[in-house]
């Protein structure tokens, strides 16, 4: 059996802005809750917004890092959280000067 067969993409870290469908499978984006309902998370990263269908613990104003696949629609595309971590203790001056965003 081929050790990689199963081998999970990584997921890059983006920003909601520069992702791309068509070539995107799993991403990481860092943002801030600012809506929540039925399944889904709405963040802002302070590029853009994205909802994300989840059922991450989180609740709004929650700072959160969220592994999300990437699923191509006609129009668009649509995230599917996979992970969603709370972040509520990031020091996001700090994370901003290290990461450059």
């Amino acid at each position: 059996m081929n050790e990689n067969q199963y081998h999970r993409l990584a997921a890059l870290q983006k920003r909601i802005i520069d992702i791309n469908p068509e070539k995107d499978v799993r991403i990481r984006i860092l943002g801030r809750v600012i809506d929540k309902h039925d399944g889904t998370v709405v963040v802002d990263d302070g590029s853009s917004t994205a909802q994300i269908v989840t059922d991450g613990n989180c609740e709004i104003d929650d700072v959160v890092c969220v592994f999300a696949r990437v699923l191509p629609l006609e129009d668009g595309y649509e995230l599917r959280g996979e992970i969603v971590q709370v972040k509520n203790a990031l020091d996001m001056g700090l994370y901003k000067k290290v990461y450059g965003e």
